[in-house]
């Protein structure tokens, strides 16, 4: 019995060998919540086609008075 014959033999029906992503069929970083089953970096480029909206934004941080410029090293 060859390697080949060996490799990939078992039925994967359970588990992470399982499940891949629906879009490029990656297996690693999936994504099942809610059903999606998408890896991580296909659910960045998909999730404002998809209706999901980002809650928070990242607001600039304005510094105000005399040390505006200088950091705190402490």
């Amino acid at each position: 019995m060859s390697h080949e014959s060996v490799w990939y033999s078992r039925p994967r029906t359970y588990g992470k060998g399982s499940r891949s992503c629906r879009v490029c069929t990656h297996t690693a970083g999936l994504i099942r919540k809610y059903g999606l089953n998408i890896c991580r970096q296909c659910f960045r480029e998909k999730s404002q086609d998809i209706g999901f909206i980002k809650v928070r934004e990242r607001i600039p941080r304005i510094s105000s008075g005399a040390n505006a410029n200088e950091t705190d090293v402490g």
